[in-house]
């Protein structure tokens, strides 16, 4: 018999069900009140609740005839006491619990009744999708076969009798599959287009790529408000996904009417094998990033990357969430702060919900986001005024020229030529050369306060890891999060890190330049503003400084320099001879960091004086003397001649 034949409709099944139990009712039993429900026509029962969702089930599954009998048959007895109590009489059982559930023995006897080979239709029941997508449940493994009773899987019960409607989370057994939430912010036009174009995709495997996270589940909610279909969120562990298949995964998504949706946690380079879903017949969905490979095995499938969204689609945003108009008549200042923003869809929207300036609300969600990622990197907490900043004029053009580039690199190319228009990434790249305290980490936060966005330090102990592929790890999560916030990453001493690939000489020799090519390709592709700091460009790998965007070197300053920086540290507490602060300022050729160092010490020696002395007084020359002295012991070094006194 063909598995895929189609039986009566399911309106009937009861009845050749009741017709077929009946004949099997001995001739001297037939008065007996147990069998009265299956002997007597009832031609007023109620609609049964349950024919729609399964003849819909039967049809997605290409249940064979037999399957559909027991379907019926398992669904009917949950909610009929008369034919329970039938059932069990038949099998000769208690009238309550799983005895009057039917049996394969049963089942085998009801065969010939409607026309089926017992043996065939036996063996189709225990190789068919029934059992094997988790609809109908074999019990009591230690039973003989044909006394093993089947069921209904119990958390199907009420996904059939709530009939379809929206499900925000299905449950299935101790697994809990999660829809996924509707965004609350307009998606880009070129994203509607393209979900348009998908919409009408019924099987295989869709694999959305893109770098964040949340703008991926917003498009995919997009998808499923087009498809009309809610999205549940299947989960990563294999044995979860086993245990869900169990309590009726596939026939629990078609009954809801979902989709499938999988986004792994994986490391990058890594490849995923998609889970298998038994008698899955329709279209699931795969969220991944850039450098995630996905084995999907033989299903067929179609991917799409998410394109960033342009400053027309933020601005649209941002006047959809604040009800305000569109266009030109948002001001300058929506352009400046959120058409040139590179933060992701997501964080614009939480930025938009605050009662703020959109500068100033821009820059306090995405601090605030910047904090999650304490595990790696520290927020800066500082603020450098454009005033405070001292450097030659070279090095000011440089990192003005640095800035620009940083405001400029969502639309850099749109006005150059082919070559350029093509290969421009989104990211910037610096590094910073210099000795220790010259004005590298200081330089980076003036950059990050003039960007308006907050400024990460990399903990580089916390990011290095001594297990295979967790450095590659780190790093990426790390990278992909400081994106979405459009945060300035900053790598002290990142020859560590990004460091030149070494002779292979040993099997750790091997993996080092595997991972330091990894990290190079990654920050390569890095869409924000990544500043690398380090006491010799030549530590680095040649290819990776012909990538970078800028390299700034950073020398010791002049003495016109030293005493400015003198003049912003001390400020306006000291009263210092000024011919002595030149003359310090002439001799003492220490760089920014080392003076910040003395002047803190020489505050402190001035409020110890003030103790012993009952009252406060200014930084004196003597307190700015031994400061001095106390620094250049640290530097292991004399105190420069002509100091003294």
């Amino acid at each position: 018999m063909d598995r895929r034949a189609t039986p009566p409709a399911q309106a009937s099944v009861r009845e050749s069900l009741r017709l077929a139990l009946a004949a099997l009712v001995p001739a001297a039993a037939q008065d007996h009140p147990d069998f009265r429900r299956l002997v007597d026509r009832d031609d007023d029962a109620d609609p049964d609740p349950g024919a729609a969702p399964l003849q819909s089930l039967g049809d997605a599954l290409a249940l064979t005839p037999i399957e559909r009998v027991a379907l019926a048959l398992a669904w009917w007895v949950e909610l009929d006491a008369g034919i329970a109590a039938a059932l069990a009489a038949l099998q000769s059982s208690p009238a309550h619990g799983a005895g009057a559930r039917p049996s394969l023995g049963l089942l085998q006897a009801l065969a010939p009744q409607l026309g089926l080979a017992p043996h065939r239709a036996l063996g189709e029941l225990l190789q068919g999708p029934a059992l094997s997508t988790g609809l109908l449940r074999l019990d009591d493994e230690q039973a003989l076969l044909h006394a093993r009773p089947l069921r209904l899987a119990p958390d199907l019960l009420g996904l059939i009798l709530a009939g379809p409607a929206h499900v925000p989370a299905l449950r299935l057994g101790a697994v809990s599959l999660p829809s996924l939430a509707a965004v609350v912010w307009p998606l880009p036009q070129a994203w509607d287009v393209a979900i348009e174009e998908l919409a009408g995709r019924r099987t295989g495997v869709l694999l959305l790529r893109g770098r964040d996270r949340e703008e991926l589940q917003a498009f995919a909610a997009g998808l499923g408000r087009r498809r009309a279909q809610t999205l549940l969120r299947l989960p990563e562990a294999e044995d979860e996904v086993l245990a869900a298949q169990q309590h009726g995964l596939v026939p629990a998504l078609l009954l809801a009417g979902a989709l499938p949706l999988w986004q792994p946690e994986i490391a990058p380079g890594q490849r995923w094998p998609l889970p298998p879903l038994p008698g899955w017949p329709g279209l699931q969905i795969v969220l991944a990033g850039p450098d995630v490979s996905v084995d999907t095995a033989a299903l067929p499938v179609q991917e799409f990357e998410l394109g960033p969204a342009g400053a027309e689609d933020r601005q649209r945003l941002w006047a959809g969430l604040r009800r305000e108009p569109a266009g030109a008549a948002l001001g300058t200042a929506l352009s400046t702060a959120v058409s040139g923003s590179r933060c992701s869809l997501a964080a614009l929207a939480r930025a938009a919900a605050r009662e703020l300036p959109p500068a100033a609300a821009l820059e306090q969600e995405l601090r605030a986001g910047a904090r999650e990622l304490s595990a790696w990197a520290q927020v800066s907490s500082d603020h450098i005024p454009a005033e405070a900043w001292v450097g030659p004029p070279a090095l000011r053009h440089q990192l003005e020229l640095l800035l620009t580039r940083c405001r400029a690199r969502a639309d850099l190319g749109a006005r150059l030529g082919p070559l350029l228009k093509g290969r421009l990434g989104a990211g910037v790249k610096a590094l910073f050369i210099g000795a220790s305290g010259t004005g590298k980490t200081l330089a980076a936060q003036w950059l990050a306060d003039r960007l308006a966005r907050p400024l990460l330090r990399v903990d580089l102990a916390a990011v290095v890891s001594k297990y295979i592929g967790e450095t590659e790890k780190n790093l990426a999560q790390l990278l992909a999060r400081a994106e979405q916030l459009d945060a300035l990453l900053l790598f002290d001493e990142a020859d560590s890190l990004f460091g030149a690939r070494t002779d292979v000489k040993q099997a750790n020799d091997r993996y080092a330049n595997m991972q330091t090519n990894y990290l190079l390709q990654r920050l390569e592709s890095y869409h924000g503003v990544a500043l690398l700091t380090s006491n010799s460009k030549a530590r680095f790998d040649e290819a990776f400084m012909r990538r970078l965007d800028a390299i700034v070197e950073f020398a010791l300053p002049d003495v016109g320099e030293r005493r400015a920086l003198w003049a912003l540290h001390l400020g306006t507490t000291p009263a210092l001879d000024p011919a002595r602060l030149n003359r310090v300022a002439a001799l003492v050729d220490l760089p920014g960091g080392h003076i910040r160092n003395a002047v803190l010490s020489a505050a402190l020696l001035a409020r110890q004086r003030a103790e012993v002395e009952g009252a406060p007084g200014p930084v004196s020359d003597a307190d700015l003397h031994e400061a001095l002295l106390l620094e250049y012991r640290k530097l292991g070094q004399r105190l420069p001649d002509g100091l003294s006194g």
